[in-house]
């Protein structure tokens, strides 16, 4: 784990996920930690603020400060003002009637200190929630732990059943810990907040639940598109799990006729909407003509739990690294241009049923490195932060990389949807072979 960050930067957390899910609602979370949180402006304005500590996998709790970056929510940072004789104060957390949170910042803290780890945060926990929920008057609360809580060992499930029990305000709790990345985070909060939310409803002939969509991976241009493919195709959007949502709509959310999973980050949803209400589930971005038009078609006969094609033995040509759906959805539109040995790899969360033989979860900067070596790939397609691992020039496509905590060479997010994709490889690859013969020259 400690040589994971040594080269590339870090990716956000498993509570920035749980971080993004719950500002698109009108939800609380409620994090079991010192720090105060702070909301980072979307489009590039102000700076970025770091969790303070050590940066692990998918962490990224180091205190540097950066750019600014398109994003809707980050960790903030322990604020200290001068105390007496030297001494330092926490200042107060970021739902003190002194200072309100920012606009759409609807994630707190616990403000937990030193002396709770003898005594355990139950009691920091509980004045959290009466003070937070009467300011931001949720329609549910989800509670998480971060590194500290972890480390002490708070059993947030028990709190929460309690405060389930002793409040008109549904309350639950999601297992994660910061420990890991940002996609686990957003799938562990959404299961989370379909246990919580979700009853039994009749069935609406011809509605999609859109599944983990995130504000990190997602833009609303990319959700709009999607909305729009399908409600062409005679669908209608009935829920969108992961972007703006209210908690009544979520409610409702077992009505659909199926479930569409766009992001690895929804899979534990509908698995879980599968066994408990029987709604089916395809899985898939709709990103570029041949993935769209399968995935329409499964639409039409779901078949829940499909799994990926094997694969072959033919020799890397192309790595894909990046989000898991998305990198399969390009792999279909490479493979509609004649190329072969096509392998998904990444960092981030992944699902065994959507491999294929050769993909991979990366664990480490030097397992990249290796597959970067192979002397038959010809072709990547990811974070530009991560060409320093290649020892050798490659013809690269620049993938985006929104959920880089620190991006080195920051990429715009892109619409690949529908039939997008094609175009954007085709001037991807007319770039990356132009900037490396300008290398050789």
């Amino acid at each position: 784990m400690k040589r994971l960050w040594k080269v590339i930067p870090p990716c956000y957390s498993d509570v920035h996920g749980f971080m993004a899910v719950i500002n698109e609602t009108d939800g609380m979370g409620l994090v079991d930690d010192p720090s105060r949180y702070n909301k980072v402006s979307a489009g590039g304005e102000g700076g970025r603020e770091g969790h303070g500590g050590k940066g692990g996998h998918g962490g990224g709790h180091g205190g540097r400060g950066g750019r600014g970056h398109d994003r809707s929510a980050s960790f903030g940072r322990s604020e200290r003002i001068s105390g007496m004789a030297g001494t330092a104060k926490e200042a107060p957390r970021s739902c003190d009637p002194s200072q309100h949170p920012p606009e759409g910042m609807r994630v707190t803290h616990t403000g937990i200190r030193d002396s709770d780890i003898i005594r355990g945060t139950e009691s920091k926990v509980r004045t959290a929630f009466t003070e937070d929920t009467a300011y931001f008057h949720p329609s549910f609360v989800l509670l998480c732990k971060a590194p500290s809580s972890s480390m002490i060992g708070s059993d947030l499930g028990t709190i929460a059943d309690d405060l389930n029990l002793e409040n008109k305000i549904p309350v639950g709790s999601v297992d994660i810990d910061g420990e890991k990345d940002y996609l686990y985070g957003v799938s562990m909060t959404l299961e989370a907040m379909g246990k919580l939310l979700l009853a039994p409803a009749k069935t609406i002939p011809d509605t999609v639940n859109l599944l983990g969509c995130n504000p990190i991976d997602w833009s609303t241009e990319t959700l709009e598109s999607v909305k729009t493919l399908l409600h062409d195709e005679g669908y209608k959007v009935h829920t969108v799990w992961g972007m703006r949502e209210t908690a009544e709509r979520l409610r409702t959310g077992a009505a659909a006729s199926v479930n569409l999973v766009v992001n690895v980050a929804g899979l534990r949803l509908a698995k879980y909407m599968q066994q408990e209400y029987g709604i089916p589930y395809v899985v898939g971005a709709p990103f570029g003509t041949a993935e769209t038009e399968r995935i329409l078609s499964d639409l039409r006969v779901p078949e829940t739990g499909t799994a990926m094609p094997s694969g072959s033995d033919t020799e890397p040509e192309v790595l894909i690294i990046g989000e898991q759906l998305t990198a399969n959805a390009i792999r279909s539109a490479m493979r509609s241009h004649f190329w072969h040995g096509i392998r998904v790899l990444s960092f981030l969360e992944m699902d065994r049923s959507q491999m294929e033989a050769e993909d991979a979860k990366l664990n480490s900067e030097d397992q990249l490195a290796a597959q970067l070596k192979d002397l038959s790939v010809r072709l990547v397609i990811g974070d530009p932060d991560y060409r320093p691992l290649a020892d050798r020039n490659i013809p690269w496509i620049d993938l985006p990389n929104p959920g880089s905590m620190f991006p080195l060479t920051q990429v715009a997010r892109v619409d690949l949807t529908g039939d997008r994709l094609g175009p954007w490889i085709v001037q991807g690859q007319e770039l990356a072979l132009k900037e490396l013969s300008e290398d050789r020259e």
